[in-house]
């Protein structure tokens, strides 16, 4: 019996955790192939893994604020995730799943610099 409350508990909280939320609005990737996606500065920022830029979205209309080229065209890695910390963009990038490195952008797209995520 007490497995069956269990099971019923869970259901019950599942239902009411999930009954909260509801999708207020969409927009339009600005790119393909999105691989990483942030928030903050009241900015969604996103970068695609394919043609290597990082962008800068209006949340509410899906307009594109800024956007860079963010390949390193001395190291061919492969933008693969995004965060937004600090008032700065962090880009991780790989080269065939790994030696992956993350790079740090200034708000304007300013390489300020890179670190092994690994130390």
């Amino acid at each position: 019996m007490k497995f069956f409350h269990t099971i019923v508990s869970l259901f019950l909280f599942a239902g009411i955790s999930v009954a909260g939320y509801q999708i207020v609005a969409t927009i339009n990737a600005p790119d393909a192939d999105i691989s990483g996606l942030g928030f903050g500065n009241g900015s969604l920022w996103a970068v695609d893994h394919v043609t290597e830029y990082a962008y800068q979205v209006d949340p509410a209309t899906g307009t594109i604020q800024n956007s860079w080229y963010c390949a390193d065209p001395f190291n061919p890695y492969t933008p693969s995730g995004l965060t937004f910390a600090n008032n700065k963009v962090y880009i991780m990038v790989n080269r065939y799943n790994f030696l992956a490195s993350c790079y740090m952008y200034d708000t304007s797209g300013n390489k300020l610099g890179y670190f092994n995520p690994a130390c």
